[in-house]
């Protein structure tokens, strides 16, 4: 039996990089006003819970599994990054290879899934020995995120 990486839970006060990779969800969900700058704050715990609301899970202002589910499940949201796309999505996804080491630096998360970020997707994919098809979805998301850096 394969045990699931678990979802980080995150509130009001938590702070780094799974926070400015779930503002960037958001941002993406509809939220962009909301700065992405790894603080949950009061302007994060509303986009939450609108979120939550939204997506039709326990309205809390917490972020936890059945959260970070519906912000990646590439159904609730176009949250599926690949090789081509760009925006918000982009950036979660070039944030968490950055948290893993996988990419460049903080200049580098720029929205556009190009060659250097298909790369980095396949590198971590086989490290976590999950599907290397470059493809950031349910899965991937869910290691990238669920996942502390080695």
């Amino acid at each position: 039996m394969t045990v699931e990486t678990p979802w980080p839970v995150l509130k009001h006060g938590s702070t780094g990089p799974n926070v400015t990779t779930l503002q960037y969800l958001l941002r993406g969900a509809g939220n962009g006003a909301l700065a992405a700058d790894g603080v949950y704050g009061t302007a994060t715990e509303t986009a939450v819970r609108a979120f939550q609301t939204r997506a039709k899970v326990s309205v809390d202002g917490i972020a936890g599994a059945q959260t970070w589910t519906k912000l990646t499940d590439g159904v609730t949201l176009a949250s599926t990054v690949r090789l081509g796309s760009t925006g918000e999505f982009v950036k979660a996804a070039q944030n968490e290879l950055l948290k893993h080491f996988y990419f460049g630096s903080s200049d580098a998360v720029d929205g556009i899934f190009g060659n250097a970020t298909d790369e980095a997707t396949h590198a971590f994919q086989e490290k976590v020995q999950i599907t290397a098809d470059g493809v950031v979805g349910p899965r991937t998301w869910r290691e990238l995120i669920g996942r502390n850096p080695d």
